[in-house]
C-alpha cells in the first residue's frame, strides 16, 4: 500500500512538473507566436461568434484569418468556442494582432542566432499582464490546452506500466513531459492538444485489448475514442487502421468468430460519432477530407525531398523548434543519445524479453509507423517536417525508448531512472528558460540613461526623436560570430515603426560593394520602434554570423542606419552639428578568402620590411600609356600603425619619373588590421609606361611624416628601404 501511495505521488509530482513548464512555457512565447496558433485562434473566434463552422471561400475566410485551418475537424474549436461562450470572453480586438513582421526571417538563417523570429508585431507592454480581450481568451485556451495534454502524459504511464510496471511508466511519461517540442505545443492553442490526448487513450484501450481481451464494451468505448480522435484531426483516424491489425491478430490467435462483430462496432461507432464532418465537406468541397482546399492554400511540394534531410529536420522538430527556427545544434546531442542508447538497450536485451511484453512492444511500433507513413503521404503532397505531427505516436515512442533504456541500465534502473528524468527536466528548463527567450524576449530597458555604459560613447540622434546613446561591437573569429548591441533612448513618442539596417560595406569611397545586410524591427524583431517608450534606454543585443564567401580578408565599414519601410527613405542622423544617412560604427578587418598570387611574379629574393611585412610577389604589366604593378603582401607580426605603399618609377640616374603611391587595396585594408597569415593582393598604377633603363622600387613609409619602414633583401639593408622589383 505504502508503495502504491509513492508511486501516486511520483507520478502527481511530473504532473505539477510538466504543467508548471508548459503553463511557463505559454508565458514566454508571445501571443499568436505558437504553432499555427492565430489561424486556430480565429476559428474558435468565428465559432464563437457566429456558432457556425468555417467555410473557405466565403465572406467571413477575408475578416477571420483562419485560412488553412477551416478544413481541419472542428472538435478542439468547438470545445474551445464553448469555452470562451461560457466564459464570456470578448476576443473582437483579435485584429489588432494580425500584423505580420515583414522582417521576420524564418527557416535556416545563415545571418543572424536567434534574430528575427517573431511572425507578427509585438508590443510587450501592450501584451503584459493583466490581460483584457483577446490576450485573455488566448492565455485561458493555452492553459486549457496544457491541461488537456496532462491526459497525454498520464497515458503514457499507463502504457508504459502496462508493459513493466511503475518504473518503465514514470520514465516513458518523463520522455513526454520533459519533451520541450511537447511542452511547446501543450502551451498553445492548437488542435494537436486534442488529437494527441485522445490517440494516448486510443492506444492505451488497443493495448488491454491485445493484452486481454476485446470485449462489446471496449469496442463501443474505442470506436468513439477513435471517432473524437477523428474528429480532432485526420491523424487520429488511423487508430482504426491499428485498431483492425489488432482484431486480425486476435482473430487468428483465438479462432473466436464472436470477434469479427465486435470489431465491426469499432468503425461503427467512430463514423457514428464523426461521419457527419466527412458529409458536410462532401457537400461543401467534393472532398469529405477538406484537404483540397487546404493545399490551394498552403501549397503544394514541386520536388520530393531528400529522404536524410527529411528525417533529420523531424528529429530535431520532434524534441525542439519554434515556427521559425530550430534551437542550438548542441541542444539536440543528449537527445541524439537517449534515442541511441534507447534502442540499443532494446536491441540487446530484446531476447530477454517476455512474449508478451515483446508483442505489446511490437504492437507500440506499428502504431509509429502507421503515424510515420501517414507523415510521409503529407509531406509528399506538401512540406510538413514538424515533428509534432509524430506526437499521436510520442506515448509509444517514450514507452520503446524507456524500455530499452531500462534494459542498457541493466539492473540499475531504480537509480538510473531519476538521473534520466532530471536530465530530462533540466533540458526542458533550459529550452524554455534559456533558449526560447532568445527568440522572443523584447531588449532589457532601463528608466534611467545612465544605467547603460557602452563601450563606444555616442550622441547621435536619428530623426529628431531617438538618440543613440552608444554601442559595443566585438568579433569571436573563432565562432565566426560578432556581437553588436546597440543602446537607444526614444526622445518622444514614435508612431511609425522604422527598420533598423546593419550593413558590412566596402570602406573605398564610390565603392557601392555591401558584403552583408540586416534589417528587422529593432529588438530581433520583438520591440518595434512604435513600442518605444519616451525616455527609457533600450539596450539592444544582437550575434551574427561572419558574413562568409566570396570575398578577401580586408577591411568593412559597418554602417548603420534607420528607415522607413514603405519609403525607403533613411532617417537624417545628426552627428556633431553634421547630417548624414548612416553612422559609421566601426572600421574592422574581417576574414575571407586569401587571394591567389600571380606564380609569374614570385620574387627569387626575400624581401622583408622590419619583422612585420614580407613582400612575396611582384607583377609589372603595362597597361594602355601607363604600367600596372601588381604587388603581395603577406603580414608577419601585427603593425601599430597604418602605413602607404610607395610604388616609385625612377630613370637610370635614379631620378623620380613618377609614383603610385597609396593605402594597399586602395585603403580596403589597412596595415594596422593586418594579422599574422594574412595576404594581401594589393594593386597599383603608373600613369607612364616603362623605359630601359627604368627601375621601379617599393616600400612602406607613415604618412604623417614620410618615415620609411626598414627594408631588408635577402636580410641585408635595402637602399633607402626601398626594395627593387623591376627589372
Amino acid at each position: 500500500m505504502a508503495s502504491k501511495r509513492l508511486d501516486r505521488a511520483a507520478v502527481g509530482a511530473l504532473l505539477l512538473l510538466y504543467l508548471a513548464l508548459a503553463i511557463t512555457c505559454g508565458l514566454v512565447v508571445p501571443p499568436f507566436e505558437n504553432l499555427d496558433e492565430i489561424e486556430h485562434f480565429e476559428v474558435i473566434r468565428y465559432i464563437a461568434d457566429s456558432g457556425q463552422l468555417p467555410v473557405h471561400g466565403s465572406a467571413a475566410a477575408a475578416r477571420y484569418h483562419y485560412r488553412q485551418e477551416a478544413s481541419q475537424p472542428p472538435l478542439y474549436h468547438l470545445l474551445s468556442a464553448t469555452w470562451v461562450r461560457l466564459l464570456r470572453l470578448d476576443a473582437g480586438d483579435a485584429d489588432d494582432f494580425w500584423r505580420p513582421n515583414p522582417w521576420v526571417a524564418c527557416g535556416v538563417d545563415a545571418t543572424s542566432l536567434y534574430g528575427n523570429r517573431a511572425v507578427l508585431y509585438h508590443n510587450p507592454h501592450r501584451e503584459a499582464f493583466p490581460w483584457h480581450g483577446a490576450l485573455l481568451a488566448l492565455h485561458l485556451l493555452r492553459i486549457a490546452s496544457t491541461l488537456l495534454q496532462a491526459i497525454t502524459v498520464l497515458f503514457a504511464y499507463l502504457i508504459a506500466r502496462r508493459i513493466r510496471g511503475h518504473e518503465i511508466g514514470l520514465l516513458a511519461a518523463a520522455i513526454v513531459a520533459f519533451n520541450p517540442q511537447f511542452l511547446l505545443v501543450a502551451s498553445g492553442a492548437n488542435n494537436d492538444n486534442l488529437v494527441t490526448p485522445l490517440a494516448a487513450t486510443g492506444l492505451y484501450l488497443l493495448l488491454r485489448i491485445w493484452q486481454e481481451e476485446l470485449t462489446v464494451r471496449r469496442a463501443l468505448l474505442l470506436g468513439a475514442v477513435v471517432g473524437l480522435a477523428g474528429l480532432s484531426k485526420l491523424s487520429g483516424w488511423f487508430l482504426l487502421a491499428l485498431a483492425a491489425l489488432v482484431v486480425l491478430v486476435l482473430l487468428l490467435r483465438q479462432k473466436d468468430k464472436r470477434l469479427l462483430w465486435q470489431g465491426w462496432l469499432i468503425p461503427a461507432v467512430a463514423l457514428l460519432v464523426a461521419g457527419w464532418w466527412f458529409w458536410r465537406n462532401w457537400q461543401l468541397y467534393h472532398d469529405p477530407t477538406a484537404l483540397r482546399p487546404m493545399l490551394e492554400l498552403v501549397g503544394t511540394r514541386n520536388e520530393p525531398a531528400s529522404p536524410l534531410s527529411a528525417a533529420t529536420l523531424m528529429f530535431r522538430s520532434f524534441w525542439g523548434q519554434v515556427p521559425c527556427a530550430f534551437f542550438p545544434t548542441s541542444f539536440y546531442v543528449p537527445y541524439y543519445g537517449l534515442v541511441l542508447i534507447g534502442l540499443a538497450g532494446l536491441a540487446w536485451k530484446w531476447r530477454q524479453l517476455e512474449r508478451a511484453a515483446r508483442g505489446a512492444l511490437l504492437l507500440l511500433l506499428a502504431w509509429f509507423l502507421l503515424i510515420v507513413a501517414g507523415w510521409v503521404r503529407w509531406d509528399a503532397m506538401t512540406p510538413a517536417t514538424g515533428g509534432r505531427l509524430w506526437f499521436p505516436a510520442l506515448p509509444a515512442v517514450a514507452t520503446i525508448l524507456a524500455t530499452g533504456i531500462a534494459h542498457a541500465m541493466d539492473g540499475r534502473l531504480r537509480r538510473g531512472r531519476w538521473l534520466v528524468i532530471a536530465a530530462l527536466f533540466l533540458l526542458a528548463v533550459w529550452a524554455i528558460a534559456g533558449i526560447l527567450p532568445g527568440f522572443f524576449a523584447p531588449p532589457r530597458r532601463h528608466m534611467d540613461a545612465a544605467a547603460v555604459q557602452p563601450e563606444h560613447v555616442s550622441q547621435a540622434v536619428l530623426g529628431e526623436r531617438i538618440r543613440l546613446l552608444g554601442y559595443d561591437l566585438a568579433l569571436d573569429e573563432r565562432r565566426a560570430a560578432f556581437d553588436v548591441t546597440l543602446y537607444w533612448q526614444p526622445l518622444a513618442p514614435i508612431d511609425q515603426d522604422y527598420v533598423l539596417t546593419l550593413q558590412w560595406v566596402s570602406p573605398l569611397p564610390g565603392d557601392t560593394t555591401r558584403r552583408w545586410n540586416y534589417d528587422a524591427w529593432p529588438g530581433r524583431g520583438n520591440y518595434p520602434t512604435s513600442a518605444w517608450q519616451a525616455g527609457e534606454a533600450i539596450e539592444d543585443r544582437y550575434r551574427f554570423l561572419l558574413p562568409a564567401g566570396g570575398f578577401p580578408v580586408q577591411a568593412w565599414d559597418l554602417h548603420l542606419a534607420l528607415y522607413d519601410s514603405e519609403s525607403g527613405r533613411r532617417l537624417p542622423i545628426e552627428v556633431n552639428g553634421a547630417i548624414v544617412d548612416h553612422l559609421l560604427l566601426a572600421r574592422q578587418r574581417l576574414p575571407g578568402e586569401p587571394p591567389s598570387c600571380p606564380a609569374e611574379g614570385r620574387l627569387s629574393v626575400t624581401a622583408r620590411f622590419g619583422q612585420a611585412v614580407a613582400l612575396t610577389h611582384a607583377l609589372v604589366t603595362p597597361q594602355g600609356d601607363g604600367t600596372r604593378v601588381l604587388l603581395c603582401w603577406q603580414a608577419l607580426h601585427p603593425l601599430p600603425a597604418d602605413y602607404t605603399v610607395f610604388v616609385h618609377l625612377l630613370d637610370a640616374s635614379g631620378a623620380l619619373v613618377e609614383t603610385g603611391d597609396g593605402p594597399p587595396m586602395g585603403g580596403a585594408f589597412p596595415t594596422s588590421l593586418w594579422q599574422p597569415g594574412d595576404v594581401i593582393l594589393d594593386l597599383h598604377s603608373l600613369a607612364t609606361g616603362i623605359d630601359a633603363g627604368n627601375t621601379i622600387v617599393v616600400g612602406l613609409y607613415r604618412p604623417e611624416d614620410g618615415e620609411r619602414l626598414a627594408a631588408f633583401v635577402d636580410q641585408l639593408p635595402a637602399p633607402y628601404n626601398a626594395v627593387t622589383i623591376w627589372p
